[in-house]
């Protein structure tokens, strides 16, 4: 039996890599913060690891503590910080640190998966696709500090890492996605620019699939672009929702000159709570973006992995969550 660490255990993503690992009946141990909301994670076979990121001291000792693991999962992060220093402190500090004391307690035997970002990548200009081979040109400060995390693991001789660069993930209990997918719901999909845009997608349940297809069959060193491999407008969003719900939904494109202000409102708005919204400047480069496509040829081959979902019946899940839960 595989025993597995995943990080970020209880956010959206993390809480179906739960799920998967335990499906394939590996050991799990979930490394969450003392305040981490447990809700979706109640399996009695879980065990729990709280960790401290910003202190290797306390990341030595307490890996020491727990023993050595086959596999790691790191997807803590963060995707909404107020300036370059906290993305860099999240998702690159953060991700040294873990790192550093996983060496030093020898508390690896056998790959540790990265989860980064397509951001790091950067786009593609109208209809090409990003492949593999693509020079990285990541457009936001998130970008970077992902690229900065790879380009840390790629440095450190003999460490097994790999890393899984995912697009737009959607799902039930996502929140981010979830507020244009409830708008369309309301029958108003709004579009960032005036220009078409080519997207790609993940259902979530397909990412926790193939990350952990990645620790069995990946390539140490590799880095691997996670979509379901469909070209997408950025019409597709609302026509998913309104094939799904049978609701009418109207398309509305919106001038960046209106998102950029909107933008600077609700980031405004965030200093004041103290909650980065998932609307703010830093992020208009990615939405405005002409192309997200990727090419998923090499990744399907490498890791004998199929998608279950496409947007379309993905969307259908995640609505009917949505309305058995009364988000909608």
């Amino acid at each position: 039996m595989k025993r597995i660490l995943i990080t970020g255990a209880s956010g959206f993503i993390g809480g179906f890599l739960v799920e998967e690992a335990l499906n394939r009946g590996w050991e799990v141990t979930a490394a969450i913060r003392p305040t981490s909301n447990r809700k979706w994670l109640q399996d009695g076979r879980i065990q729990f690891l709280e960790l401290n990121f910003a202190d290797e001291a306390d990341l030595q000792a307490k890996l020491k503590a727990a023993g050595s693991f086959d596999y790691v999962i790191h997807n803590a992060g963060s995707t909404k910080e107020p300036n370059r220093e906290g993305y860099f402190e999240s998702n690159f500090e953060n991700t040294r640190r873990f790192v550093d004391a996983l060496r030093a307690t020898n508390g690896l035997t056998e790959k540790f998966l990265f989860v980064s970002s397509l951001a790091a990548v950067g786009p593609a200009v109208s209809g090409q696709w990003i492949n593999p081979e693509k020079t990285p040109a990541p457009v936001t400060f998130y970008g970077e500090s992902k690229l900065a995390t790879e380009q840390y693991l790629a440095s450190l001789p003999g460490f097994p890492w790999v890393a899984i660069q995912p697009g737009a993930v959607f799902g039930p209990r996502e929140k981010d996605i979830f507020i244009a997918i409830r708008l369309a719901y309301k029958g108003w999909a709004f579009l960032i620019g005036t220009k078409p845009q080519q997207l790609c997608f993940i259902y979530v349940t397909d990412l926790a699939r193939l990350m952990c297809a990645a620790l069995e069959y990946g390539t140490v060193g590799k880095k691997y672009l996670a979509s379901d491999g469909k070209a997408y407008a950025n019409t597709d969003v609302g026509l998913a929702v309104e094939k799904v719900s049978g609701r009418p939904t109207r398309q509305i494109k919106v001038p960046l000159s209106l998102v950029r202000i909107v933008a600077t409102c609700a980031e405004m708005a965030g200093r004041v709570s103290g909650k980065m919204p998932p609307l703010n400047r830093e992020k208009i480069s990615e939405l405005a973006a002409e192309s997200w496509l990727c090419d998923m040829s090499e990744a399907f081959d490498d890791l004998r992995f199929q998608p279950a979902y496409d947007l379309f019946s993905g969307m259908r899940e995640t609505i009917q969550w949505y309305k058995t839960n009364r988000w909608l």
